[in-house]
């Protein structure tokens, strides 16, 4: 049945194929099922990147885990299952982190609890759920520099393996 046949019938909640996920509750009802989905009741990812602003620009500039997946929102995030299911699958422990184009290594590969550094605080705000997308990127999202001036260039003294670094002299920066 098409959006233009709805919008000539009455329909109430109950016609709807599930509740929306936590996430979208904010905007139930069947009369906004066109914020989302097409005349053939498609989930458009233009329609959702409209929304997820943040994301669409990502994949705009090719980078993060979005940066290639703007095709269908739809086989990740399945809407329509309920509040109580999750619309971001994340399985820490089959997530590959190279997929976001931010490697980890060294000591940042014994982080285990991703909320560790994906915090509240750090991430893009969610009024119902928690975000992965950082508010900013580079080491200064979770660690504080010691060497205030010199925030950018943490990676040309420092490794990811330990912040020792085997040469310094004092008051070059490389």
């Amino acid at each position: 049945m098409s959006l233009s046949l709805i919008a000539q019938q009455e329909f109430d909640i109950s016609d709807s194929p599930g509740d929306l996920s936590a996430a979208h509750q904010a905007s139930p009802g069947i009369k906004n099922c066109s914020k989302c989905h097409n005349e053939d009741l498609e989930a458009e990812p233009s329609r959702c990147l409209a929304c997820h602003s943040e994301i669409a620009l990502r994949i705009s500039e090719e980078r993060g885990y979005h940066r290639d997946k703007s095709e269908d929102c739809a086989v990740c995030h399945a809407e329509h299952q309920g509040v109580d299911v999750p619309l971001v699958p994340l399985d820490p422990e089959d997530f590959d982190h190279e997929e976001t184009g931010a490697v980890l290594k060294g000591i940042h590969l014994e982080v285990k609890d991703c909320h560790q550094c994906h915090r509240r605080d750090n991430t893009l705000p969610r009024t119902k759920t928690s975000s992965y997308l950082f508010k900013d990127t580079g080491c200064l999202v979770c660690h504080t520099s010691p060497h205030p001036g010199h925030q950018e260039k943490c990676l040309s003294c420092h490794s990811q393996k330990n912040w020792e670094v085997d040469i310094w002299i004092p008051g070059e920066i490389r």
